[in-house]
């Protein structure tokens, strides 16, 4: 059967369900309308990133009511991103063995179960630990709801759309994160950021319950048999690598706190990898990786995520140190970021029609490039206006066409018992990309600092915005030898659809 043939079939599905059940209770009828379904996934992939983003700027105030040691206040952060990495690839797999819409279920309530628990947390060690549980729902949750979507949509301009408003929640929900952070500092209290959250992903949870179709509830795999070897050994290696890109701008990268788990666990990834191919009933089948697709975006997502958190995190210390903006201020500056991510993705659906994701990716990586070195001109006394605004603008017309193609392409090539571990596989790369990349930029930021005056900072943070243009140079440079030159199927035929729909509308407007 041919991917068009089972696109046929997936909509006469569809409109058969509609028919079948027209006569039920109306809550019944929830999870026949794809919209909704596709409310409830975004919601919880923007709820999950807000949950990293949010509390960054509200540190200082962490700092002073959960007693953390100034050297151990970044666990806040840490735990979250350790899990969260961890705990993608098993959902990923569990939801493949036992149906996408039970473990999404279980990671959103899951997630909002610990996110209350740490609103209410006023230990360092208590607070670390629940944001590690906070993190491991979140990780449950992304990899079912990508294949969800890509399951319930059929090929074509309908899961282009879908994907590109999760992709879109995933690009502004750092942005978002860091928005809310500081408004609820400054105001109600930082334990707010957690209440809401955990409020809205009950929500999200409940309105779920009835708009996930159940049928994909039964998974069609006959062996389910759990690779807890493969479990073990990935959350092991995974957590030790990410500990150590997080750790080491504190304690050196060199220290024996940070290497020898580093080491331990480069060592255990590859007892991984070699285990996997010798198991039936891998956590992650080496077949996904036959994709040259995946293999691009993977490298490519992990520079313009790479990116990313270098330019929320080096404009945040710009505009509080340099610019001597108060942490509010500071949170309303990415509104204009936010807004723009979102209309780039909007605009990005009608770019399918014309351009191929290739050019796309490299014409946004040069925008990244450009405003990477706008950013880099600010110096103590100039204004938001001069130089961080047009730079915000730039990188909003890069960073979200970027960030969408390879999200897209990613899952193109793969089978639908394959989705959740592909797109578990993208998001670990996803993660992979902020330490990374603020590694990297610490590294060069500490090379640089003259002073602790905003001038002799602002030389630091300089290096690392030219860092980000570096990283982002990189990424272009695999865009040109990885990407495909061939649109993956999903955008065959958008051309053929417009017109109809125009000729459609056209003839509607004469009758």
């Amino acid at each position: 059967m041919t991917d068009a043939d089972a696109s046929i079939l997936t909509s006469v599905a569809i409109k058969l369900s509609k028919e079948q059940t027209r006569l039920l209770p109306w809550y019944h009828r929830l999870d026949q309308h794809r919209n909704l379904l596709l409310i409830v996934a975004s919601c919880a992939q923007l709820l999950d990133i807000i949950s990293i983003a949010s509390v960054t700027i509200a540190l200082p105030s962490l700092l002073r009511d959960v007693h953390y040691e100034q050297n151990q206040l970044q666990w806040v952060i840490s735990s979250y991103a350790l899990t969260y990495s961890a705990f993608l690839l098993i959902g990923g797999r569990m939801a493949n063995l036992f149906g996408h819409r039970r473990v999404f279920l279980t990671g959103v309530f899951w997630f909002a179960l610990w996110t209350l628990i740490c609103g209410f947390a006023r230990n360092s060690i208590f607070m670390s630990i629940s944001r590690g549980l906070q993190g491991a729902g979140a990780g449950l949750t992304i990899p079912s709801a990508m294949a969800l979507l890509t399951t319930s949509y059929p090929l074509g301009p309908e899961r282009n759309f879908a994907m590109m408003v999760f992709g879109g929640a995933g690009c502004t929900g750092q942005t978002l994160g860091v928005l809310i952070g500081g408004i609820f500092d400054a105001t109600i209290g930082w334990s707010w950021i957690f209440f809401i959250t955990a409020i809205l992903a009950a929500l999200v949870g409940i309105v779920g319950i009835f708009a996930v179709p159940k049928t994909g509830e039964n998974s069609h795999v006959t062996d389910r048999r759990v690779d807890y070897v493969g479990v073990i050994s990935f959350v092991f290696g995974i957590i030790a690598v990410v500990y150590y890109l997080s750790e080491s701008m504190t304690a050196g990268w060199g220290s024996a706190q940070t290497l020898a788990p580093f080491l331990v666990g480069v060592a255990v990834l590859g007892w991984f990898v070699f285990w996997e191919h010798r198991i039936q009933y891998p956590i992650m089948p080496f077949r996904i990786w036959t994709s040259a697709r995946l293999r691009a975006s993977v490298v490519i997502i992990i520079c313009i995520t790479a990116t990313y958190n270098t330019l929320i995190f080096y404009t945040s210390l710009a505009f509080q140190n340099v610019l001597l903006f108060s942490p509010l201020i500071t949170a309303c500056c990415y509104i204009v970021h936010g807004v723009g991510m979102g209309l780039g993705l909007y605009y990005l659906n009608k770019l399918y029609a014309v351009v191929r994701t290739k050019l796309i990716m490299l014409l946004g990586l040069f925008f990244v490039i450009i405003s990477a070195i706008i950013f880099a001109q600010i110096v103590p006394g100039s204004g938001y206006w001069q130089y961080a605004f047009p730079a915000f603008i730039v990188n909003c017309i890069g960073q979200a066409p970027a960030w969408m193609c390879c999200q897209v392409t990613a899952v193109a090539d793969a089978q639908d018992e394959d989705q959740g571990v592909v797109g578990a596989v993208f998001n670990v790369a996803v993660q992979l990309g902020g330490p990374i990349g603020l590694a990297i930029s610490a590294i060069v930021n500490e090379r640089f600092t003259t002073s602790e005056t905003p001038t002799g900072l602002m030389d630091g943070y300089r290096a690392a915005f030219y860092a980000m243009a570096v990283m982002g140079a990189v990424g272009l440079v695999f865009v040109v030898l990885l990407a495909s030159n061939q649109d993956p199927i999903e955008f065959k035929g958008i051309v053929e659809d417009t017109k109809k729909m125009d000729e459609s509308n056209s003839s509607s407007k004469l009758g």
